[in-house]
Order: structure tokens, then sequence, then C-alpha cells
């Protein structure tokens, strides 16, 4: 048997679509059915079930999901050992807000890509929280507490935000007649709109959401209303007044670095994370407030 099918049986078991399997495996839905139907003709056993809603796994498939899960232990572990060993050189992944990434990281590490001409960055953009046993990525940089077990955390920063408005939308609107562009209703986005209804003294109406600090940026620009954002963003957007900073320090974001255990222990690992714990010293200083 091909070891390598075994991926493709934990992802298509784990998603249960060949569709979500094929976004997160990064191959054609074609690919992923044909991996999975060579390791059931290389086993001689039927491991899913193919449904209208999805593949589902069969008795004899569910038995060998745990063992399968083993082995991809073992082979990460076994590749994260052999990374550990390296020069610094090579490619590293890192996950990283959308925003922060192209914002506040990615100017700041081009000095080191300079200085080392064998290094090369993959900034994954995503608000999903990469999973580092499973190598999605090298390196997270995170704006929220990391919870995983087993895993190097460290606070970099910790940045302050604003409530902010467009200009037009400020002056010529009566603040009683406000209304919050809001972003949907996780705890950072409680949060916030508890901490914009402390400032006002007062409910406010929240009609429009959004689960990506972009989107709310490109509401308040339009005058939808007002909003929070972070001081690195609203600061900047000469479309916005800032109208209250968090002066007392209730909202301010953190960045959290995380790493695996045995990541760390890899040159090009540790140069990088040591060029983001550089970085977030002139990040802290420059929007801490």
């Amino acid at each position: 048997m091909n070891w390598d099918d075994l991926r493709f049986f934990l992802v298509l078991a784990q998603e249960g679509t060949l569709s979500g399997a094929a976004r997160r495996l990064r191959k054609e839905h074609t690919t992923v059915a044909r991996r999975v139907e060579a390791l059931e003709r290389a086993v001689g056993t039927k491991l899913f079930d193919r449904m209208p809603a999805g593949w589902q796994l069969t008795p004899d498939g569910q038995q060998l999901v745990p063992l399968a899960e083993r082995v991809e232990e073992d082979a990460l572990a076994f590749e994260r050992m052999a990374n550990s060993s390296e020069i610094a050189s090579g490619v590293v992944r890192i996950s990283v807000p959308p925003v922060a990434g192209r914002i506040l990281f990615a100017p700041r590490l081009a000095a080191l890509l300079a200085e080392y001409k064998g290094l090369e960055f993959e900034l994954i953009g995503s608000s999903h929280v990469a999973n580092l046993a499973r190598r999605e990525a090298d390196i997270a940089v995170r704006m929220v507490t990391p919870t995983e077990p087993g895993l190097i955390a460290q606070k970099l920063a910790e940045l302050g935000v604003g409530l902010y408005g467009a200009h037009d939308y400020v002056a010529n609107v009566d603040e009683e007649s406000w209304e919050l562009c809001g972003y949907d209703d996780t705890a950072y986005g409680l949060s916030k709109a508890d901490w914009v209804r402390r400032l006002l003294g007062r409910d406010i109406l929240c009609r429009l959401r959004a689960n990506d600090t972009a989107s709310v940026q490109a509401f308040i620009a339009a005058g939808l209303g007002v909003g929070v954002l972070p001081r690195y963003l609203g600061d900047t957007d000469t479309r916005l007044t800032l109208i209250h900073g968090d002066d007392k320090g209730e909202e301010r974001e953190p960045i959290w670095l995380v790493v695996h255990p045995d990541m760390r222990r890899s040159p090009r690992v540790r140069l990088v994370m040591n060029a983001l714990i550089d970085a977030s010293r002139g990040i802290a200083e420059e929007f801490q407030l």
C-alpha cells in the first residue's frame, strides 16, 4: 500500500465530503477519491459508503481511524524532528490573521529575507486557527489566547483599539442616532459591543455585522455607522475619525506567538521567531495607545 494514502483517508474521514477534504489537502476532489479508492483496493476493505450528502465511514473504516491517527502523529513527529536539525534555510510557514500579516508583520520580515538568502516565507493569512501539530504552519501569530495543550506560547504585545466613524458621519449624524458596525456574535464581537455600550452610556443599534476586521472597516468608512477597530488600522485610515481610544486598556488586543515544541529546535524557525519578537516591540510602541 501507499502510506501517503492514509493521509487522504484520514482527512476525508474528518471532513466527510470530497470537497472539504480537497480544500484542506489542496488537491482536486477527484484526486482525493482516487487515492482513497486505491487504499481500499490495497487493504481489500471498503472504508466509505458513498452517500448523496458525503462519504460516510463504514464500520471497518471507523475502526481504522484511530490507527491512521497514530500513524499520522508518528509521521509528523518524524518530520518535525528531521527539520529541527536543518540550518537556517528553507520555507517557514507563518499563520497570521490576514490584516495583521499584511500591515504589521510582512513589512517587518523583509529585512530578514534580505539578510538570509536561503530563507523563504509563506504567510498563511486566514482567520482559521492553524493546527501546528499537523504542520498546517510552523509558527502561528494569533490575536486570541492559545488554548491547545502541548504548544509553546508567548505574548508579544497588547495593541490598543478605538471607536471610529467616517468624518461626515461623525460630523453630521447626531450621536443619539449612531448605529454600530459590529462583529458577529463571538466572544470578540460581544466584548467590543459591550465596550461601545459602556463608552456611550446606552445601547446602540447594530444592523451590520461581519466576521472580519477588514469588512467592519469598510462599513465604517462607507458611513454606515461607527465601529471598533485596532489602532493600527483606524489611525492610518484617512477616511476615519477617532472618537474614543481605549485609554483605560479595557479592550487591548493581545498578540501571541505560538510554536510546536519540536519545531522550536529548527534553526530557521528560531530565526523567524526571534524576528517576530523583535518586530512586536516596535509594533507595541507604535500602536499600544
